[in-house]
């Protein structure tokens, strides 16, 4: 019977250590798991917060564009805002760079992003700057409101530059950026390139 009282209190004692081995820890032990959830609630706060990485400077040749925080873009003449604010169209054969043939690089006339390479510029008759490929980035598609046409945009601050057109077998690249002279400038090869200016939010 004694041999008997011993198996059993044997028994209830490692029942007891296995229910004790179970039982989930206290609030004291929970704490460093909260104190990580907290930290970790704090991280992603602070990630938030963090300013988005900006697409600029946008690539060009030789060397990336810098860029400067600003409260407003180039002003613009009457004539420029035209096209570039107002979507409109200066005469064909009229632009100061429709047969300009120099090397360079071509910017945004409102915002100083740099858009077109004259490497890439060619001449297709149109009457307006033709290029078959734009600077990586730097140039936004958008249907056009005649539902037609699609219209390029500088992608930094949306000024109207043209229409580009697919398929007329021009260049290999078979496509024609025909863009408004009046919505460039151009910075001769050799020459630093301004600025692009970014608003501040």
């Amino acid at each position: 019977m004694r041999t008997e009282s011993t198996q059993v209190a044997v028994l209830a004692a490692l029942a007891l250590a296995l229910a004790s081995a179970c039982t989930p820890p206290s609030g004291r032990d929970q704490a460093p798991a909260l104190s990580l959830a907290a930290q970790d609630s704090r991280e992603a706060a602070a990630h938030d917060d963090a300013p988005a990485p900006s697409a600029f400077p946008t690539p060009t040749s030789p060397a990336a564009q810098a860029t400067q925080m600003a409260d407003s873009y180039n002003p613009l003449n009457p004539t420029e805002a035209r096209v570039l604010v107002h979507k409109g169209t200066e005469r064909a054969f009229t632009g100061e760079y429709t047969d300009n043939k120099q090397p360079g690089t071509y910017i945004c006339r409102q915002c100083n992003l740099a858009l077109y390479r004259s490497a890439d510029k060619f001449e297709s008759n149109c009457g307006w700057p033709s290029f078959d490929d734009e600077l990586p980035g730097a140039v936004r598609r958008a249907p056009d409101a005649d539902g037609r046409r699609v219209e390029i945009l500088c992608s930094n601050c949306d000024g109207h530059l043209g229409h580009v057109f697919v398929g007329e077998r021009f260049t290999e690249k078979n496509t024609r950026h025909c863009v408004n002279s009046i919505s460039m400038r151009f910075v001769p090869e050799g020459e630093p390139l301004p600025n692009a200016i970014l608003l501040r939010r």
